[in-house]
């Protein structure tokens, strides 16, 4: 759905990984998180400038699965990092 909706950021960054960068613009494609804002992941904004329309994105059933879990009790420890 189009929201038409002005909304203010308070703080914005840049994720990378679990490493947060302060900036005060994001360009396209870039993945950042926004305080204070309701929304949900792969929203998109725009400063209003053009008029946008966002398609869904396809993704197809995995044609496979593995589960992978640590053979002791000593890297269990590496996998919750992971």
């Amino acid at each position: 759905s189009m929201m038409e909706k002005k909304i203010k950021l308070s703080r914005i960054v840049r994720m990378h990984s679990n490493d947060m960068e302060e900036i005060t613009e994001a360009g396209s494609g870039e993945v950042v998180a926004m305080f204070g804002v309701d929304c949900k992941s792969m929203d998109t904004f725009s400063d209003g400038s053009m008029d946008l329309a966002m398609s869904s994105m396809f993704v197809p059933e995995p044609v496979m699965s593995l589960a992978v879990k640590p053979a002791t009790l000593k890297m269990q420890n590496n996998f919750a990092k992971a």
